[in-house]
């Protein structure tokens, strides 16, 4: 029997909890080349992956002025699916053309205007948390216009508390963490490359705050590098930070990567399956509905030991 060419993801079982979608970087503008790219990988996502949540770690717009929000907009109210959406914003994001100074205050207003009619939210900050299928996800954004991304005290304390709440009122459960930039020196990209944080002090708070809770999962974008080599030799696209941090960087979905001297197609994203015990990782070529194999990696789940007697 001949095998489909697009390949459909059977229903969840009792056993997959929760089925998360994420893809990077869309860059979307109002030029018809854009939208032929972010289209079939909707489709594919709601016609045949049907996740509960679609994660987008920033870069939604290719710069964040009002036209290039309202494109994004008019085609991921289309074609989600009435599936849960959660955004981060990008840096491309905070800018509004390239010729021009950018202002992030009308930048972040943009923002937050867009992303809460398409998630149904009410955010007023570009960090906040929320709960997806009883597992807890928290969102980071960033604070000026800059390439690499800031992080100001007042965000990072609020993560702070707010982590070691998920993690507390969560026992045992995986918490997602989505911010645009990874953590500096990580995915092979070395120190501050194309976006670390601005320094490497904000870097190394975010990383202990995560490092001291379990179960973590740490999803970016940013990098564009390509999606190979989960197990392999530098760049990862998924890899441990720490003790209990993975890591996990999303290719560019609109471009691949061939604009960081590689040849990857775009339209790929990760699929995050978790389980009670663990969280499954694999690529899948959304242009062409497929699932890719190679780059599937499994993250077992600390279970919490029963108090002795």
């Amino acid at each position: 029997m001949k095998r489909p060419f697009f390949t459909r993801l059977p229903p969840k079982t009792a056993d997959e909890r929760l089925r998360i979608a994420a893809i990077g970087d869309p860059h979307q503008t109002k030029a018809l080349c854009r939208r032929l790219v972010l289209l079939p990988v909707y489709r594919d996502l709601s016609r045949r992956v049907q996740p509960d949540a679609v994660l987008i770690p920033g870069d939604c717009t290719d710069n964040g002025n009002e036209e290039n929000w309202r494109a994004f907009r008019r085609l991921t109210e289309r074609l989600t699916g009435g599936r849960r959406l959660l955004i981060a914003m990008g840096n491309h994001d905070t800018w509004e053309s390239y010729k021009t100074p950018h202002d992030y205050a009308p930048a972040r207003e943009r923002f937050l205007r867009h992303t809460n009619v398409l998630t149904g939210s009410e955010h007023t900050e570009v960090w906040f948390s929320c709960e997806i299928g009883g597992y807890p996800f928290l969102t980071l954004g960033p604070e000026s216009t800059d390439t690499d991304g800031f992080l100001s005290d007042r965000q990072l304390a609020w993560f702070e508390t707010a982590l070691a709440e998920a993690a507390a009122e969560h026992p045992g459960k995986p918490v997602f963490v989505l911010c645009h930039f990874p953590l500096n020196g990580t995915h092979g990209a070395g120190g501050r490359h194309g976006g670390g944080f601005v320094d490497d002090a904000v870097s190394r708070r975010l990383q202990a705050a995560l490092d001291r809770h379990e179960n973590v999962f740490y999803i970016s974008g940013h990098l564009h590098f390509p999606l190979k080599g989960f197990r392999g030799l530098p760049p990862r696209s998924v890899e441990r930070v720490g003790e209990h941090i993975v890591s996990v960087n999303l290719p560019c979905c609109e471009y691949g990567s061939v604009f960081m001297g590689g040849t990857e197609l775009p339209g790929k994203g990760v699929l995050i399956r978790v389980y009670a015990d663990r969280v499954e990782i694999g690529g899948r070529n959304h242009l062409f509905g497929r699932a890719l194999k190679r780059t599937a990696v499994t993250a077992p789940l600390t279970v919490p030991r029963a108090p002795s007697p």
